[in-house]
């Protein structure tokens, strides 16, 4: 299963329809990691992003301009057999470092951590049998991500994506360029 990952669009709405038509296949799913909701109707009132369900969560951004409809701040779900975290980010901290996000998917049983918030992509895996950052043993390793901001990047580098790749057990994510 190939699934889009999206975040901080900001206001950027034309730049997610125009993502999903330069893949060159079709993702099982969306997961938008906050910071522009209201930018999800573009892939709803696109004939090929309305047929792809859609998982996201609140950003800091949102909730300031009353956008969040009911979404929630973090979600855990399952797909392709791996239980997903989605959180924006900003409750967690992460700009400080993403470890206190990853403690709390840990403690969910999440095998992947996807986070938006600073515009930044990340990635790193943290391996079964480490040792986590407060001490536990990991149970299982978590793959932790940020696919940077679609929107407005703040590494100087273009606008960006991520795709989840889950082949059984194997789990891998990679970053994309968004191409105007």
């Amino acid at each position: 299963m190939d699934i889009l990952v999206l975040s901080d669009s900001h206001g950027r709405r034309d730049r997610l329809p125009a993502v999903l038509r330069q893949l060159n296949f079709r993702p099982g799913a969306i997961l938008f990691l906050g910071d522009g909701l209201r930018d999800l109707q573009a892939l709803e009132e696109d004939p090929f992003g309305a047929e792809i369900p859609c998982y996201a969560v609140c950003g800091n951004c949102d909730g300031f301009f009353g956008m969040t409809d009911g979404t929630p701040d973090e979600r855990l779900l399952t797909l392709g057999g791996k239980k997903i975290m989605l959180l924006h980010g900003h409750r967690w901290q992460v700009r400080l470092g993403p470890e206190a996000a990853a403690l709390h998917a840990v403690k969910a049983g999440a095998d992947v951590l996807l986070f938006g918030h600073t515009h930044v992509p990340y990635e790193a895996t943290w391996q079964a049998g480490e040792r986590s950052p407060e001490g536990s043993v990991l149970p299982k390793s978590l793959l932790i991500a940020n696919p940077g901001s679609i929107g407005e990047p703040r590494d100087g580098g273009p606008p960006r994506f991520g795709v989840l790749t889950i082949r059984g057990e194997q789990v891998s994510f990679s970053l994309g360029e968004w191409q105007p």
